[in-house]
């Protein structure tokens, strides 16, 4: 029989993606795919004890929607905290600049 006549049977298993609810819990992984950061990043925010709370079940590690959401909004906080000194700095150099 020739390649082209031959019936191969799909493999299914290579073909289906399982998809994550809105709400479902988080590995390691998904938790960097999902907010666009690197695993060495996690491990880096982590160490400085700025990373997601975790929970440890059967030897695995899940982060929790909740525990996302809180993360974010501590960077969040941090970021608008940073921008807010970096305005004040600016603004006292433009004043001194300006006198």
């Amino acid at each position: 029989m020739s390649p082209r006549k031959r019936k191969f049977k799909k493999r299914s298993a290579f073909r289906r993606h399982k998809r994550r609810t809105p709400n479902a819990a988080h590995t390691r992984l998904t938790f960097c795919e999902n907010n666009a950061i690197s695993e060495s990043l996690y491990f880096e925010l982590k160490r400085k004890g700025k990373g997601p709370r975790e929970i440890e079940l059967h030897g695995r590690i899940i982060i929790t929607p909740e525990a996302e959401r809180d993360w974010r909004a501590e960077r969040e906080a941090e970021t608008a905290e940073r921008r807010a000194r970096q305005a004040e700095r600016v603004a006292g150099i433009a004043t001194t600049n300006a006198a």
